[in-house]
């Protein structure tokens, strides 16, 4: 057995024994419980504890143990709502909670209580160690374990919670039963395809690890706005826009479709490559036992875009079957027939030639274009991008010769992520006219985005030699130094150069200031790191978190105690980008503060 007093220097004792030979401790919790073994490697820097343990009072069940061994608020907020969760979500699939089993302990005159939560142990193994064991699952295994984790869902979704890690080490397959209530060791579903999967047996999932769960509640929605929720993050399977601190609902439907881009290759999600264009996983390859409207299905549950998926697990149901999957794949084809580029065109060619066919000359087409184009930019500066895409293609296809309405085109549609049509209208407005600084810089943007740094480079490396756009290639050329060339030295020669030179305003100097003082900081420069941090931040008119996310990290290096502000000030400020670095040093400040006693 053994001792729950964290302080305790020798844990394990012999089991016949009642209180801790070391500390003298209990051994039986609430005249209750015993501990029978870890079952996670004890660690005095973790802040929970899991333990098997044995219930006297319910015939020797075997149970788990959760203890919270911190105390600060945020944590014990956040162990109290698990436990409040599952005692309220109290059906098969969801670990069960008895309506006592959440309590405190006091083990010691002067140590803090630790927060306990027994719940029922899940016999079993996770997905992630069957995955490694079985590979590959089938199709129709595919349809039933999704039917039933979009089940568990509908329920926490319906009593306003979400979930927030689901991925399969937290899905659990569990062992049935013998008639003489053994666990059949060797169970595992049908994974061929063969004729014994008719009988359908597939086994039973557990959703656990209900630490992240969160109530859908008008505060929760006010903290989203706020910036200030917690993130969960596993990487591989967290949606885009929990990474930002803005989970919903449809966050856990992408996590689920990523746990079984993992379940159908037996891949990793982070091991499988990517689209350089559009981002999404290249998987279905790997999956050649799954149809085309089951890989369609899941490629929408992991849509980037959280509109783009589906709503509610109820809608999921309703297609989670052969026959609903082949109606979704059949209007799927459908909708990308009417969007598709060579249908709009051959109806454009058809205008054109009634346009024609009515006298309209080159004239009027390219001032009609230039209207349209002047509609299209000032769409993109109300944020409409779809209707500035809608606007300049009409522009492009009225005056295809313009570069200026290609390069706009292509501006509209990097924004959308279309980034296939941006390096398409970029180029074509490049051929048009090769020495556009603007067009250089733009495309060079393009490919830094795409992860293809040294094409970047060389776009970047002309845009430079135009007077217009020469600060913010240099700029940006300096950063991909930074991040991915690491050429220090070079990065704070380009940025020093760009300030000399320009007279642009302050929001372009505050970047290139922050830029050099990520670089002096990178190559152990702090004392000038701090200056150039401290001057873009004054000339930052926005707020922005990059230049004190880079403070706080060089503060910190020098054991200075303002770093805490610093840091608080990354954690407040706005973000208007979406580099991962940002949204990293944001982790790192919350954890900081919270390490530091700080609650963000």
């Amino acid at each position: 057995m053994y001792c729950i007093n964290p302080e305790c220097k020798h844990r394990e004792n012999d089991d016949n024994l009642t209180s801790c030979e070391t500390c003298g401790t209990s051994l039986l919790i609430r005249k209750r419980y015993r501990l029978i073994r870890p079952l996670r490697l004890l660690d005095r820097r973790l802040a929970t504890e899991i333990f098997e343990v044995e219930d006297i009072q319910d015939n020797g069940t075997r149970k788990v143990l959760k203890i919270l061994k911190d105390n600060q608020p945020k944590l014990v907020e956040k162990f109290e709502e698990e436990a409040l969760t599952l005692q309220w979500l109290d059906r098969p699939g969801i670990p069960k909670v008895d309506i006592d089993g959440y309590f405190q302990l006091t083990v010691g005159e002067e140590s803090e209580p630790l927060n306990c939560l027994v719940m029922e142990k899940i016999e079993g193994e996770d997905l992630e160690k069957w995955s490694a064991t079985h590979g590959r699952i089938s199709q129709k295994v595919a349809i039933n374990w999704l039917r039933q984790i979009i089940e568990l869902l509908g329920v926490l979704h319906e009593n306003k919670f979400f979930h927030r890690d689901i991925k399969p080490s937290n899905i659990i397959l569990r062992s049935p039963l013998t008639d003489s209530g053994q666990i059949h060791s060797s169970f595992s579903p049908q994974i061929s395809g063969g004729a014994e999967e008719e009988t359908g047996t597939y086994g039973e999932l557990v959703l656990i690890d209900f630490g992240s769960v969160r109530q859908i509640s008008n505060t929760y929605l006010a903290s989203i706005k706020l910036g200030s929720v917690t993130t969960y993050i596993s990487s591989g399977y967290t949606a885009p826009e929990q990474m930002e601190g803005k989970a919903l609902p449809e966050s856990d439907f992408f996590a689920v479709g990523r746990t079984f881009v993992h379940l159908l290759t037996g891949i990793h999600p982070v091991d499988l490559p990517r689209d350089g264009k559009t981002g999404r996983l290249l998987w279905r390859d790997k999956a050649p036992q799954i149809s085309q409207p089951l890989a369609d299905f899941i490629d929408d549950l992991m849509a980037a875009d959280p509109a783009a998926r589906p709503q509610n697990t109820q809608l999921i149901l309703r297609d989670l079957n052969v026959k609903g999957l082949l109606i979704r794949s059949v209007y799927r084809w459908i909708w990308q027939l009417l969007d598709s580029p060579k249908f709009k065109l051959s109806i454009y060619g058809i205008l054109g030639l009634l346009i024609a066919g009515i006298g309209i000359n080159i004239a009027t087409m390219k001032i009609q274009a230039e209207y349209l184009s002047q509609d299209g930019r000032e769409a993109m500066v109300d944020g409409d991008f779809d209707t500035a895409r809608e606007k300049l293609s009409r522009a492009v296809e009225l005056n295809p010769k313009s570069d200026k309405h290609h390069s706009d085109l292509g501006l509209a549609c990097k924004q959308l992520k279309d980034f296939n049509c941006a390096e398409k209208q970029y180029e074509k407005a490049l051929s048009l006219d090769p020495n556009d600084g603007i067009i250089q810089y733009n495309l060079g943007s393009l490919h830094e985005e795409l992860g293809r740094f040294d094409r970047a480079l060389e776009y970047y490396t002309v845009a430079m030699k135009d007077k217009k756009v020469a600060a913010y290639a240099k700029n940006n050329f300096a950063r991909v130094q930074i991040v991915h060339k690491r050429n220090y030295p070079l990065a704070i020669d380009l940025l020093l150069e760009a300030l000399q030179q320009t007279d642009s305003p302050a929001n372009l100097r505050s970047t290139l200031y922050k830029n050099l003082g990520w670089a002096y900081f990178q190559a152990n420069r702090n004392d000038e790191a701090e200056l150039a941090l401290g001057e873009a931040i004054r000339l930052d008119d926005k707020n922005k978190a990059d230049p004190h996310c880079l403070l706080a990290q060089v503060l910190q290096e020098r054991k200075d105690p303002s770093a805490g502000e610093s840091w608080q000030n990354c954690l407040d400020a706005e973000s208007d980008n979406d580099s991962p670095e940002v949204r990293i040093w944001q982790l790192d400040a919350d954890l900081y503060l919270t390490r530091e006693g700080v609650q963000p």
